[in-house]
């Protein structure tokens, strides 16, 4: 089978190392409660390479999977738990303040449809009817998806479908990025500087990194280029980390942050 990612550089970050500066990525992205606003500014910018960089792992997850139906279960399974923990969380524990959005706060739900989406463009079918009928369904989950009701959907369900349409050419993935990253330029921008916070450098920034961060998932690219696609040494024992890794790590904050 020809690799998904198509770099083979020995030096280069392999699978697991690449979900690990993820992961270390997430938690900046969630220390909003502890630090200075401007500083988790900084940090959301950077961090909006995460939930795209899962779904750039997803899609290449799905290519080598034994599974896909197995793999679809998971993703979902997880997100039903991981909705079932904010419910309790928020019934029995949290204030009002540090409670967790049920579908806001789980990107599970999000790669689940992202990888329902990419399942259907490449259904495999041999009749021509239906292998269409699921490439149409695939189009309109993608359109439905790209609404911003699932955390990061916006951004990620596209990134996704473009990463499965080019994943075997690198230029013109990048140039799709790219692409991407000027529509969300021309939506998002205008409205970010003319918000009333805009009236100097420091409330520009602000604004932009609130309301117009979905740009900065380019930073992809630059972390693709050291990304060889390759499975590392632990990848059996890591297999199901960011499973684990990413519901606890949201519920132990939001319970710091609520006792504090």
């Amino acid at each position: 089978m020809q690799q998904f990612t198509p770099n083979s550089s020995s030096k280069a970050m392999n699978r697991e190392v690449f979900k690990v500066i993820l992961m270390g990525l997430m938690v900046l992205d969630h220390l909003e409660y502890f630090i200075s606003p401007y500083l988790a500014d900084v940090f959301h910018i950077l961090t909006r390479v995460v939930a795209v960089g899962f779904g750039y792992l997803v899609v290449e997850g799905l290519y080598y999977t034994h599974s896909r139906k197995d793999y679809l279960l998971r993703l979902g399974g997880f997100g039903g738990l991981m909705m079932l923990g904010n419910i309790l969380m928020n019934l029995f524990v949290l204030r009002k303040q540090y409670a967790m959005s049920l579908i806001g706060d789980n990107i599970f739900l999000t790669l689940t449809l992202g990888a329902l989406i990419i399942c259907l463009w490449d259904n495999h079918q041999t009749d021509l009817k239906r292998k269409r009928f699921f490439k149409v369904l695939s189009i309109i989950l993608l359109v439905l998806g790209c609404l911003p009701i699932l955390e990061g959907s916006f951004v990620v369900i596209p990134v996704m479908f473009i990463t499965q349409l080019t994943h075997q050419n690198v230029k013109k993935r990048n140039l799709w990025y790219l692409g991407l990253m000027i529509l969300y330029i021309v939506v998002e921008l205008p409205m970010a500087l003319s918000a009333p916070t805009s009236n100097n450098w420091l409330g520009i920034f602000d604004s932009v990194a609130m309301n117009a961060s979905d740009i900065f998932f380019i930073f992809l690219v630059p972390m693709l280029h050291f990304y060889n696609g390759k499975l590392g040494r632990y990848s059996t024992q890591m297999k199901y980390v960011f499973y684990l890794f990413y519901p606890l790590h949201l519920w132990i904050i939001h319970l710091i942050a609520n006792f504090m």
